[in-house]
């Protein structure tokens, strides 16, 4: 645990609820807490976990979400619950939870944004750009990021936002988002900071497109599933174009050889979830009949997370926090190359405290295997 004045971090590996949350609780309570944000394995009983977070942090405002591994002061963990607390001291946070997702109108993003912008406007600073960003938690499995995080970004404008996609160890079946005491499926949660400290919106993805290209030739968007690519059966001949080595198509290789979408410019990965006995490919976010898809090529992930951190500490200064959002397939990548503890290493140097997601969110878009958040600096006053 780090002892700062007014951002406090710390994390559990006990397999027990009650033990779990009092390691948690003693590391982050701060008697004047602006917000406590905590992310914890699906390993843990649900209903016991949702209970002692109530029980030992009633009157502390506090969300969280079930991830796909942890980020904590240590670096990469699992089956374990982190978390970070901030201050009043130096922050004002409002935040706005949608509880039923699949039966909300789809301007319920919008909606929520302005609920949080106008909380923070009321007896205060106006929210701009340079003062305030918001942090998105939301549903891993409910398929409706891209609505969600597009309608808010409408309604935030200028100001950014950013988190992830809540995760169950890659057991692919429900994830959970905490608000007021109780975890709940099919939900968002936007928390939306205004802060005196200096602060850095980011997105990194060690990913470039290459020349090879090919097309959705038949899909199911609302269930994100291709069906045929280049109208053959989609793994097929994304095993084929991808060069894959015969036998079948597992997380760790699609891993390393994602797709990408070509979006304002730029490019974005586009990232396979499962792959189905009838040979469909379901991926991470919707997928559109005639999107053109281009086969990643991958470049250094250590080098490229440590020219992200650099940059942030030209920008701000070494952060005192870094509020991290990185896709579990990065972390698998890592662990495939054996380079899990070094990449666990360098985010723990730069204290990031967050979770590996199944998806990611930066401004109006849901991203694939990328590493997005925010970095805060030590305040204006004392820098």
């Amino acid at each position: 645990m780090r002892h700062a004045t007014t951002i406090r971090t710390g994390y559990s590996q006990s397999t027990d609820p009650a033990t779990a949350v009092t390691e948690l609780h003693r590391a982050v309570a701060h008697p004047d807490a602006a917000l406590v944000m905590f992310f914890c394995s699906v390993a843990y009983d649900m209903a016991a976990l949702a209970a002692e977070l109530h029980r030992q942090f009633a009157g502390i405002p506090l969300i969280g979400c079930t991830t796909a591994g942890e980020i904590t002061p240590l670096g990469y963990m699992d089956g374990s619950l982190t978390g970070f607390s901030l201050s009043a001291e130096d922050c004002r946070v409002r935040t706005v939870c949608i509880r039923d997702l699949s039966g909300t109108a789809p301007d319920a993003g919008f909606c929520a944004a302005q609920d949080a912008l106008a909380g923070l406007s009321e007896g205060g600073q106006v929210p701009d750009s340079e003062n305030s960003f918001g942090l998105l938690l939301i549903d891993g499995m409910c398929g409706h990021e891209e609505i969600v995080v597009s309608t808010m970004h409408w309604a935030m404008g200028t100001i950014p936002l950013l988190g992830g996609s809540a995760g169950d160890d890659l057991r692919l079946k429900h994830t959970f988002i905490y608000h007021e005491g109780a975890f709940y499926r099919n939900a968002a949660l936007l928390a939306m900071v205004q802060t005196t400290r200096p602060f850095r919106a980011f997105r990194s993805q060690h990913f470039t497109g290459s020349r090879t290209k090919m097309v959705v030739t038949r899909a199911d968007p609302a269930r994100r599933i291709v069906h045929e690519i280049n109208a053959e059966p989609a793994a097929d001949e994304y095993a084929r174009i991808a060069g894959l080595p015969p036998g079948p198509v597992t997380p760790e290789l699609v891993a390393e050889k994602p797709l990408m979408v070509k979006i304002g410019g730029e490019y974005y990965v586009r990232s396979i979830q499962q792959v189905l006995p009838c040979g469909s490919l379901v991926f991470y976010s919707a997928m559109e009949q005639g999107v053109v898809l281009t086969l990643a090529e991958r470049h250094d992930l250590l080098g490229h997370l440590g020219g992200l951190f650099a940059s942030i500490s030209a920008d701000l200064g070494p952060p005192e926090l870094v509020i991290g959002f990185d896709c579990v397939l990065r972390s698998r990548e890592a662990e495939r190359h054996q380079i899990r503890h070094q990449a666990g290493r360098m985010l723990a140097e730069n204290h990031v405290i967050g979770f590996s997601t199944y998806g990611e969110q930066f401004a109006a878009m849901h991203l694939n295997q990328t590493f997005t958040g925010v970095a805060l600096g030590r305040p204006r006053e004392a820098a």
